[in-house]
């Protein structure tokens, strides 16, 4: 688990679990990445926004697997 606070920098394939913004949104920069300087959202996922309120329930309430892509360019 990443604890993310404004203005820092993190990696491109990190997963938004909570958020402390209305309905889990986060902003993200990706001028780094594709020299675009606009902001992008992204979404947390709604039923963990809702459910992680505290580093307690976070210890309660995520257990699971997480399955993605291979890199690719």
């Amino acid at each position: 688990m990443v604890k993310i606070t404004c203005d820092e920098y993190l990696p491109a394939d990190i997963l938004v679990v909570q958020s402390s913004e209305n309905k889990g949104v986060c902003y993200t920069e990706t001028k780094n990445l594709d020299g675009e300087t606009n902001l992008k959202h992204k979404l947390a996922v709604k039923t963990l926004n809702q459910a992680l309120t505290s580093r307690e329930s976070l210890e309660e309430t995520l257990r699971g697997e997480l399955s993605c892509e291979q890199p690719n360019d």
